[in-house]
């Protein structure tokens, strides 16, 4: 079912403005063409309201988390997330915050393992976010953008799920999972799942991009990577 998003209160307006000056810095460094390298010297964690590429590892590490301003033509109707295979759109950019109803994470601050956050989309202004509706391709889980102004409900919020046990801290180029905190289900895409004229149509958006979805187990399907973007620090 389609969600109707709250109206923001008064009480929200200051975490509206954090992430939308993030990213509007991030997409003037990117256009210059400024890397991670070049914004932050220190450490390798991922940290809060930094502006970041979810790269996928099973499809070669060629492919990027992505949403764009156009509605899915089933399922819930919802902005459409995919992935696509250009690394140098803004449209694949996506806010690191915290979860719904948890207190500021502040700037450069980071993230742990085992932490609940949310991945807010710049260019749209949605959210990252997934519910118990079947995807069209791979019948699994349907992800979507949703939201106004980055501001949703708990269908947001996901788990950073590192592979090592060891680890405190999400890393840079370190493989890991993002488990959707209301389904328990794990985001994902794989290369055999792909639209194309056959399964799209011919004037199709979203030719030749993955289907973003959840599934039930985490395996190299939903493995991702975070290197590319503006990594802030305090």
């Amino acid at each position: 079912p389609t969600h109707t998003p709250p109206s923001p209160s008064p009480n929200t307006t200051d975490n509206m403005k954090r992430p939308a000056l993030v990213s509007l810095l991030s997409l003037s460094f990117l256009a210059g063409g400024v890397s991670a390298s070049d914004v932050d010297h220190d450490g390798k964690a991922v940290t809060c309201g930094s502006a970041v590429k979810l790269t996928h590892v099973e499809s070669g590490g060629k492919y990027y988390l992505n949403s764009e301003s156009a509605k899915m033509g089933s399922g819930s109707g919802q902005q459409i997330v995919s992935l696509i295979p250009k690394k140098g759109k803004t449209s694949s950019l996506w806010v690191l915050r915290e979860a719904d109803d948890v207190e500021i994470c502040p700037p450069g601050t980071p993230i742990r393992c085992g932490q609940k956050i949310r991945l807010s989309h710049p260019d749209t202004e949605k959210n990252l976010h997934s519910h118990l509706v079947r995807s069209p391709l791979s019948r699994q889980q349907e992800v979507s953008g949703f939201g106004e102004a980055m501001e949703g409900d708990t269908g947001d919020d996901w788990v950073v799920v590192c592979k090592s046990s060891s680890d405190k801290f999400l890393e840079r180029a370190k493989a890991f999972h993002l488990q959707h905190v209301d389904t328990k289900r794990y985001l994902a895409a794989s290369s055999e799942y792909k639209f194309t004229q056959s399964n799209c149509g011919g004037g199709c958006p979203i030719m030749n991009h993955l289907e973003a979805h959840c599934r039930s187990k985490a395996d190299h399907f939903t493995e991702f990577k975070i290197e590319l973007g503006v990594h802030l620090s305090k």
